[in-house]
């Protein structure tokens, strides 16, 4: 009977560390694939509304891709600059139309590894303002990649930047 006790008194202590250690650890939301599909589509949609044909890339935090889609008509390169385009936006949540004008004053930056200073990759919020990933458009003109982009984020119903920085 002791035996017993011991072990479910092990096993309360070892149920507090555990429990304590999930509270030390922040807790972020992620970018689901529900929801890079649904940007897929958004951009998608849009982009077929328009007669164009694009490459879109989603990618979670930092490079990592979560969906990629290229239009039938897409030029093959559309595809490489679409994630470059998504990357960029997630590693530094700003739209890449920010990142070239920073390169106009700065040019190294567009040499900096993984940095597309191209309109056309947004970053991905979630409605309470967390940095969850990147998309990036390519194919068409930089004005239209970034349309199409931001069209993706709306269908999957996140935001375009922090809303703490509005």
């Amino acid at each position: 009977m002791r035996s017993i006790f011991k072990l479910c008194g092990s096993v309360i202590v070892a149920a507090s560390i555990l429990v304590s250690a999930l509270f030390a650890q922040e807790l972020r939301p992620v970018l689901s694939t529900a929801s890079a599909k649904a940007i897929v589509a958004g951009c998608e949609a849009y982009a077929r509304g328009k007669k164009i044909d694009v490459a879109v890339a989603v990618t979670g935090p930092g490079d990592m891709l979560v969906a990629f889609q290229r239009m039938d008509g897409a030029v093959p390169g559309a595809g490489d600059v679409a994630i470059w385009k998504a990357i960029s936006s997630s590693i530094f949540g700003l739209p890449t139309k920010r990142l070239a004008t920073i390169a106009e004053d700065d040019p190294a930056v567009a040499e900096v590894p993984k940095v597309a200073a191209l309109e056309g990759g947004e970053a991905i919020y979630t409605q309470d303002g967390v940095l969850i990933g990147g998309v990036g458009v390519s194919g068409a003109t930089a004005a239209e990649d970034a349309a199409c982009a931001q069209a993706g984020i709306e269908e999957a119903q996140l935001k375009l930047q922090n809303i703490s920085k509005s």
